[in-house]
């Protein structure tokens, strides 16, 4: 069963259909699956509703007894609201108005033989796409604002991020070492100088060190400077990064990286909080933060002998863990508009604003490389953008969807005798289908609802090649 976000507003549908049979069976379906419905048995009851109620979503029968059509509902609700969403439905496939409609800005267009789910889920489609229709105004309005963050430099709205937001907020007041896990492009530099930044220590330096990526010599060097003469080409003293963090904060990226001899020396630093120089006899006391971060599994790491137990001990005092972006998806659009704002400038053409449908697809997308690829991703396309909006054609086709929504899509390339053989063969294939499913192989019950002879019925079973298992016995 599908489940709906019950905010107040949120999950608000509009029926309308002038047979009160059909429309109490559409109701009674969307409302098992918590959608709020009102409904109006005409068309033009149905236009008060949409000016009166505002739902988020319109679902209404195409042909009706009345003046009006579903045609008419379309074109008020996008009156009245031109983010208006709106999906049509009708007995039998009609590709002239379907065409029409898609251009007057349907959502979808349904055959009422459809099964349950293919009605619940253009609806569930409808209510996503219509959430961001809502958040993207909201998004395009915030545009220009300075301050989008949430926490530092970190953006989300999630109830994920807040979370993590307000337990770094909690640490950052503390003077605890803290560990940040998270996978490659989650943000663990971000968080780590959110924490810093919030911090007494907040006027003092923030030194970042990509410790796993400098060979031991070299980090050596880096972390505890070094003293003239020491080695080849030392020819001053220099102060490492630790004394340059000192009253600040340091950052210890990727510490899963480190060599074996390396974490003993950063192990003796953190329990003496003393750092001595390559090639000098002095101790340099420090007042600093250990902040550090790993994209693996630190117990795991200690598992198979790559961190050390007492190091891992020692920077695990206190726990934070980033959650992958497909965690946290409701974050994306909010992220987009944050880079959006960054980089909008940078191409031929300043970029305003980002199509609902290209976020939904952007939300969709299982974003392997996290926050980091979305932002190129948003770069990418502010920098080659040709107009001062970016819509779904414009996206990567790793995030357009793989099949494209098109009204009998069996027709493409077909001339118009061919389209409509088709369309009679498919529809004709579908129906059957769907009673054969509905009356479990009853072959009269189908007939009877059909209102075909029962040797009418097995001939088209066997015209369209249908598969079916009486479950049922037939009983006349």
């Amino acid at each position: 069963m599908t489940q709906v976000n019950s905010r107040t507003g949120d999950n608000k549908i509009l029926v309308v259909d002038d047979d009160r049979t059909v429309l109490n069976s559409i109701v009674k379906l969307l409302k098992s699956s918590n959608y709020r419905c009102i409904t109006a048995l005409t068309s033009d009851e149905g236009v008060k509703l949409i000016k009166a109620e505002k739902p988020l979503v319109v679902l209404t029968d195409l042909k009706m007894e009345t003046e009006t059509s579903g045609i008419d509902i379309l074109e008020e609700a996008k009156k009245t609201d031109p983010d208006s969403v709106v999906l049509l439905y009708t007995a039998f496939g009609n590709v002239p108005i379907a065409v029409e409609a898609f251009k007057k800005g349907a959502f979808d267009f349904i055959q009422k033989v459809a099964t349950h789910h293919d009605i619940l889920h253009p609806v569930e489609r409808a209510f996503k796409y219509a959430r961001m229709q809502k958040e993207n105004a909201i998004l395009r309005s915030r545009l220009d604002l300075t301050d989008d963050g949430t926490f530092y430099g970190a953006i989300g709205t999630s109830p994920v991020s807040r979370d993590l937001f307000d337990k770094a907020k909690r640490v950052a007041m503390t003077n605890a070492t803290v560990m940040i896990t998270g996978d490659t492009g989650t943000g663990k530099e971000v968080i780590a100088k959110g924490i810093h930044y919030h911090s007494p220590r907040c006027e003092e330096p923030f030194v970042p060190v990509a410790v796993g990526a400098l060979p031991d010599t070299l980090l050596e060097s880096e972390l505890f400077g070094y003293m003239r003469g020491s080695f080849t080409g030392a020819n001053s003293d220099k102060a490492g990064l630790f004394e340059t963090a000192n009253r600040g904060t340091i950052f210890l990226d990727e510490i899963g990286e480190v060599s074996a001899d390396m974490q003993h020396k950063l192990l003796r630093v953190l329990q003496e909080r003393q750092v001595r120089r390559v090639g000098g006899h002095k101790h340099i006391n420090l007042d600093l933060r250990v902040l550090s971060a790993t994209n693996k599994d630190p117990e795991q790491l200690v598992k198979e002998g790559k961190l050390r137990e007492d190091l891992y001990y020692r920077l695990n005092v206190i726990r934070i863990h980033i959650p992958l972006l497909k965690e946290r998806r409701e974050d994306v659009p909010v992220l987009a508009y944050h880079f959006l704002k960054k980089y909008r400038n940078t191409g031929i053409i300043k970029v305003e604003k980002i199509n609902s449908e290209a976020l939904l697809y952007m939300q969709q997308y299982d974003w392997p490389g996290n926050v980091r690829e979305l932002q190129g991703v948003i770069e990418s396309l502010a920098a080659l953008a040709t107009s001062p909006e970016i819509k779904a054609e414009n996206l990567p086709e790793k995030l357009r969807p793989t099949t494209k929504r098109v009204f009998f899509p069996s027709t493409e390339n077909l001339d118009f005798k061919s389209a409509k053989a088709k369309i009679i063969e498919d529809f004709e294939k579908q129906y059957i289908e769907g009673l054969l499913e509905k009356y479990e192989g009853n072959i009269s019950k189908v007939a009877d609802e059909a209102g075909l002879n029962r040797k009418t019925i097995y001939r088209l079973i066997e015209a369209r090649k249908i598969n079916f298992k009486r479950t049922r016995p037939d009983k006349g």
